[in-house]
């Protein structure tokens, strides 16, 4: 039997909670050219939704491993997410990839990673963990971030400070390696 564990449930569960509601496009990407058909820019599917390519927070869940995530099928180096997403913060786009994996910002080559990352994606941050996180553990820093975000009225202003909440809020935050990076 395969067990599988998904945030969706409970984004679906926080939507209402906010206003506007928050709008959830959950795609299950099995492999790197899973990734490359949803988000590469121009022809990716979130560019040819309307409803998808202007979304302030792109939240990825994977396992991770410093400066890359495994897939099902297969592991996707730090080029590879980095060509996945290039140019996706272009445009005036306001937005930010939220890596809800264990150890993608983990030590030199993670922070290598976070840096090329916002570089060729254009995002104004990264968000992800440095540590081996507990799944359930590293869901509350992530539903207190969200829901912090999207309840500010000016949330790109206010990023650090929103960011900061949630580590003052919920100290196993710090100990499981809560990261933002602009």
């Amino acid at each position: 039997m395969l067990q599988t564990f998904s945030v969706k449930g409970f984004f679906e569960a926080m939507a209402p909670l906010l206003h506007p509601p928050l709008t959830l496009a959950h795609r299950f990407v099995e492999s790197e050219a899973g990734l490359a058909y949803y988000a590469r820019r121009p022809d990716g599917l979130l560019w040819r939704s309307k409803e998808l390519f202007d979304t302030p927070v792109y939240y990825l869940a994977f396992h991770g491993r410093p400066g890359a995530v495994r897939s099902l099928h297969d592991r996707i180096e730090a080029d590879k997410l980095c060509a996945a997403f290039d140019g996706y913060g272009e445009g005036g786009y306001k937005n930010l990839v939220y890596f809800a994996c264990c150890n993608v910002l983990r030590g030199k080559k993670g922070r290598a990673f976070a840096r090329a990352f916002l570089k060729a994606s254009g995002v104004r941050a990264v968000i992800g963990y440095t540590t081996t996180v507990d799944w359930m553990a590293s869901l509350v820093c992530d539903m207190l971030f969200l829901h912090r975000f999207y309840s500010d009225p000016s949330p790109w202003k206010n990023l650090r400070k929103i960011f900061n909440s949630v580590s003052r809020d919920y100290p196993r935050a710090r100990r499981l390696g809560h990261t933002l990076i602009t």
